[in-house]
């Protein structure tokens, strides 16, 4: 009892003061390296996000603007009082290194409203001097630059400062309870010491009478019945030996009566030890219960197996009927392959059109929802990159009718809006439902351009999908319109067309979203446009065949073992 008592005392003193521990690490370590951490990520997105903001024109309503004012205006200030509330269980140090930071974190929050104050909306840009005021925060070493660097230094040192506490703090708990390990190992030490004293003691005089006895016994809990013949006494110790003695026998007389009932002999003879014997009488109950079961057995397995035989039948007819089907479904598929090949212009018509140039088209299934358009009508080249709702057949389908939409359109327009436009009325014609109320939910995102071979002049106008220009090294994006072709009611909105004059050398891509979407790499990430125009722009020197090749061997080796994900399209060529 006195070593039960200090066992119990040492383990709770030990147990208390690791509860402690883990109160602390729960309450205040663990939460407060969590919201460090998510303010840091805060930081960087909302730094990326106003230098946009500073940088690319865009509409008021855009996502990456109203999600930079959200940062700033709203997550950021309620991360910092989260924070904030765990001042009260702060070292000095800490709680220093933390006004620190809310210093320096304030000071980015201002630098980005003066940002947003000058640049409020899209007229803002065309003002050089607000242009110039908002960049000037991100040059080098100036408001935003340092700012951020000193928030992000203090936030790694209040970081590093509660991980290293934290460490503190749970090498503490593990030493605790490695003391008391060793302590309760000794304890165990000496208590088995004087059970041993004590046993030796205590067999001198009970233990060994019985030794016999637990040998039988142990060998009946093994299931062996024939052991050594116990000498006994006319004590009590003999009087457990001989009814040891009976129980053997009685086990071995009830192992043979087993043994038969198991090999089907049910006729076996068999005779309870006493009026009280419960084993015998359950044993004679089983072998009744057997014999009724395997007559019962019988029956069902005769049944059974007619049913299986008859199920058989049945699912050999069914595989035959599916192997038809998938026969008959994919031959339609295959058709619709090459219906869909008879519209899209052949290499010699688009090499006639632009002789240096380049199609990435690599369907996600047999057929696609991408499609490629080529026109010439007189001096102007008309030429598109076109991506239906869907892959595979339902994709397919919708290519054909923004394909037929497209030739229509241009049968009377050659400017891209115009086309645009006239395709919004006849695609939403066409998928209008026979109410006239409802409309499909299925649209089209283009990129349509206009090139006049004599002014040299590029006409664009795109739904979602934007075009890409390199000159010289420097990348140009054509901002598209934020709606797609065929999912608005015709003459809400107007398609905006953009002209520009165009060089020789110029390098013009059109493209679906297919191969930014893509995932894949170490991370199993999406390419992103970023990273497509990053490569465009390290291959533009290459012929066009080798950007085709380039950009396909990057996409593969950025796939890896994964799999497509949707149709890629990309078209790429050179003005001569």
């Amino acid at each position: 009892m006195v070593v039960v008592g200090v066992v119990f005392y040492l383990t709770n003193n030990t147990l208390s003061e690791s509860r402690e521990i883990n109160r602390r690490i729960n309450d205040f370590y663990a939460p407060s390296i969590r919201d460090l951490e998510e303010l840091d990520n805060q930081l960087i997105q909302t730094h990326q996000l106003m230098k946009q903001w500073a940088y690319v024109q865009r509409r008021e309503d855009d996502h990456e603007r109203t999600l930079a004012m959200k940062l700033c205006e709203e997550v950021i200030p309620a991360q910092l009082r989260k924070i904030d509330q765990y001042t009260h269980m702060m070292s000095p140090d800490q709680a220093k290194q933390k006004n620190m930071m809310f210093i320096h974190v304030r000071e980015l929050l201002i630098a980005y409203d003066e940002i947003m104050r000058a640049l409020p909306d899209f007229d803002s840009y065309y003002d050089p001097i607000n242009q110039m005021a908002a960049e000037g925060y991100f040059i080098e070493d100036g408001v935003i630059p340092t700012a951020l660097k000193n928030a992000t230094t203090s936030l790694n040192e209040m970081n590093g400062l509660q991980r290293n506490q934290m460490a503190t703090e749970i090498t503490r708990m593990n030493d605790s309870f490695e003391k008391l390990k060793l302590l309760l190992v000794n304890i165990a030490f000496g208590v088995l010491f004087a059970g041993i004293i004590i046993a030796l003691l205590t067999s001198r005089s009970i233990v060994r009478p019985i030794n016999s006895l637990k040998y039988k016994l142990q060998n009946l809990s093994r299931g062996i019945y024939s052991v050594h013949t116990t000498k006994t006494g006319n004590d009590e110790i003999g009087d457990m030996a001989n009814a040891v003695n009976v129980l053997i026998r009685n086990f071995e007389k009830t192992k043979e009566f087993s043994l038969s009932v198991g090999a089907g002999n049910f006729n076996v003879p068999y005779e309870p030890l006493s009026d009280h014997d419960e084993l015998g009488k359950a044993l004679l109950r089983m072998k009744d219960d057997l014999a009724s079961y395997r007559h019962e057995m019988e029956e069902k397995v005769d049944s059974q197996t007619k049913e299986i035989r008859q199920q058989r039948d049945e699912v050999e007819a069914q595989r035959e009927k599916v192997t038809e089907l998938y026969t008959d479904l994919q031959s339609s598929i295959d058709y619709a392959k090459r219906l869909q090949q008879t519209i899209l212009p052949g290499q010699s018509i688009i090499r006639g059109m632009f002789p240096e140039s380049f199609v990435l088209f690599r369907p996600k299934a047999t057929v696609s929802g991408d499609f490629y358009w080529f026109a010439s009508k007189g001096k102007k080249r008309l030429f598109a990159a076109a991506d239906c709702t869907g892959h595979g057949v339902p994709g397919a389908f919708m290519s054909l009718v923004g394909h037929n939409v497209l030739n229509q359109a241009t049968k009377v327009y050659s400017k891209p809006s115009q086309v645009l436009n006239s395709a919004n009325r006849l695609s939403a014609e066409a998928m209008r439902a026979d109410s006239g109320e409802h409309f499909m939910k299925d649209g089209m995102d283009i990129a349509f351009c206009c090139f006049d071979t004599e002014s040299y002049q590029l006409e664009f106008s795109g739904a979602h999908n934007p075009a890409y220009i390199i000159r010289d090294g420097e990348l140009t994006e054509i901002d598209s319109d934020p709606f797609s072709i065929g999912t608005y009611v015709n003459g809400e909105k107007e398609f905006t067309n953009h002209a520009l004059i165009v060089k020789p050398g110029d390098c013009i891509y059109l493209f679906s979203d297919g191969y930014a979407d893509q995932f894949g790499g170490p991370k199993g990430k999406k390419y992103m446009r970023r990273r497509f125009r990053d490569f465009l722009l390290s291959i533009h020197a290459l012929s066009m065949d080798d950007q085709k090749t380039a950009l396909e061997s990057e996409l593969l080796s950025w796939i890896g073992d994964g799999e497509q994900i949707d149709d890629v399209l990309v078209l790429g060529i050179k003005i001569m």
